[in-house]
This record gives C-alpha cells, sequence and structure tokens, in this order.
C-alpha cells in the first residue's frame, strides 16, 4: 500500500472516530428537571388582580402553598399546556379543581396545595 493510501486511509479512519465521537451524535441529553416542572400563577383577588405569586412544582408532586397564601388564593391559571390541581387541605385530600391557562377567576377560600398534573 502506499504512502498516500496510508495516509487516506488513516485520515478517513481518524475523521470517522472523530464525528462518532461528537458528542451531537451522542444519545440525547437528560432533561433537566425544570423542564418538567409546571407551574401556575395565584392571585389573591378575583378576576387575576391582586396580589399575586408564583408556584412550581415536579409533575405528581404535592405542595403546601405556604401560610401565607393557604386559603387565600381567589383566582388561578397557568401561562402554558400545563394542568394543575389546586387542593382543599395541605397533603391534595380533599376538593379539588383543574385550571389550565383560562384558569379559574373566582376561587372560594378554600385551596392549600397544588399538584401539578402534566
Amino acid at each position: 500500500m502506499s504512502v498516500m493510501r496510508k495516509t487516506l486511509v488513516m485520515a478517513a479512519a481518524l475523521a470517522g472516530v472523530l464525528v462518532t465521537a461528537h458528542p451531537s451524535s451522542a444519545a440525547p441529553a437528560p432533561v433537566p428537571a425544570r423542564e418538567l416542572a409546571g407551574s401556575f400563577h395565584a392571585y389573591a383577588s378575583t378576576g387575576f388582580s391582586g396580589l399575586d405569586r408564583w408556584f412550581s412544582g415536579n409533575t405528581g408532586e404535592c405542595k403546601y402553598v405556604g401560610d401565607n397564601w393557604n386559603d387565600r388564593i381567589r383566582s388561578a391559571r397557568t401561562e402554558s399546556a400545563t394542568r394543575v390541581e389546586l387542593w382543599d387541605n395541605w397533603n391534595c385530600t380533599g376538593g379539588a379543581i383543574v385550571i389550565d391557562r383560562t384558569g379559574y377567576g373566582s376561587i372560594g377560600a378554600w385551596v392549600s396545595a397544588y399538584r401539578v398534573a402534566n
């Protein structure tokens, strides 16, 4: 085999190794947890107004809204395709409603916890 041919074969082999070892050809990276989480926007007044706060969590995780917001959420909605369950009790038991981007503009004084549905 000529020196030129050996060089070309070796260059092709090295190029193949570099291409297959390139990160873009590796398996997809795991999705960061923040992208798996969902959130909703809560308001202290009806009609999506007044004091407000964003709440977020991972799918399926029950979270207490905290002492400052317990029984004080009067309207809520998501700002994406996420659906969130709002629960009567701190441990996601009792009655619940499911909100999405259309939300609920008038909620009674009962929301204590939430769970991101999807």
